[in-house]
């Protein structure tokens, strides 16, 4: 008798066990992670990609470059512009030196007879004459510096034209230089070295393979107790009954409920409106994009 009792609280804390582990464990979803496609910004013959698919790549590396010859001899022509232009500018002291030196002599000049007419020894008309030509000295004086400002402003409008030109070459030869943007792992190459490109056109994918999302779906009820930043515990599916547990982090909870995607299964029916969460996982090398993983909220 006492077997028979014994065996049955077995069997029944057994059932409640199984029970209580598929209970916990409420949603399931697939594994993602950010992807970006890496293009050109340069129309141009690819002259070297040095990825290959499965290659894990640093942040900020240079992994290949567009043909830069002819960016290369515009930049030549535009600084060689420059230079003569540059030259074209001319002194300003030196271009009005003469005109300063003869209206100085007048002004001399002027101060002496206007000294001799004081003493009665020149005549008004001598006066009048040099005050003239000193008046004239200083209009041409003015006039030709006007003209050379005007000259020297122009020259120096198209100077700054012309560098304009040179920094927007040098922008696009920078700009041929293939940088990747994350670090990550290859996970297509779309273009081979030789081949031409264009901005429009893929040259790989890469994705960051070390944090992965996994973006189930629960009912409204259940999300009113998420929040972001939540510890969760998922578990990954690798295969023939396999599993393995990771620590994950609520990282996104949608704010407007939407229905069950057909791709995702829950325990409820598809026509229930559920919220969408995004749980971040640390991958420790085991996970792939697409895996299946089961979660269980630890706050539910």
């Amino acid at each position: 008798m006492k077997n028979k009792v014994l065996s049955i609280v077995v069997l029944v804390c057994l059932g409640v066990g199984c029970k209580d582990k598929t209970e916990e464990r409420l949603v399931s979803g697939m594994f993602e992670t950010r992807e970006i496609v890496v293009s050109s910004e340069i129309s141009g013959r690819v002259e070297r990609l040095d990825i290959m698919e499965g290659d894990y790549v640093e942040a900020g590396k240079v992994v290949g470059v567009i043909d830069t010859m002819q960016l290369h001899w515009l930049k030549v022509q535009a600084q060689q512009a420059a230079v003569a232009v540059n030259e074209r500018i001319p002194d300003l002291d030196k271009v009005l030196e003469v005109y300063r030196l003869k209206l100085e002599k007048g002004e001399k000049e002027l101060a002496r007879v206007e000294r001799l007419l004081a003493g009665k020894a020149a005549t008004q008309k001598q006066y009048d004459d040099v005050k003239a030509m000193v008046d004239e000295g200083r209009s041409a004086l003015a006039g030709q510096t006007h003209q050379a400002e005007v000259m020297i402003a122009s020259a120096k409008a198209e100077s700054a034209a012309i560098a304009l030109k040179v920094d927007q070459v040098s922008d696009q030869i920078r700009r041929c230089i293939i940088t990747n943007p994350i670090s990550g792992v290859v996970l297509a190459k779309y273009t081979e070295e030789k081949e031409l490109t264009a901005p429009v056109k893929a040259l790989y994918k890469i994705g960051d393979m070390k944090n992965m999302y996994l973006q189930v779906y629960v009912e409204g009820s259940q999300a009113n107790r998420l929040k972001v930043g939540d510890a969760v515990q998922v578990f990954a599916q690798l295969g023939g009954g396999e599993e393995r547990e990771y620590q994950g982090k609520i990282s996104w909870i949608a704010s407007d409920a939407e229905f069950v995607p057909k791709t995702v299964h829950t325990q409820d029916e598809r026509d229930n409106l559920v919220y969408a969460v995004k749980i971040h996982v640390e991958n420790d090398g085991v996970l792939r994009v697409g895996m299946y993983a089961d979660v269980k909220f630890n706050a539910l």
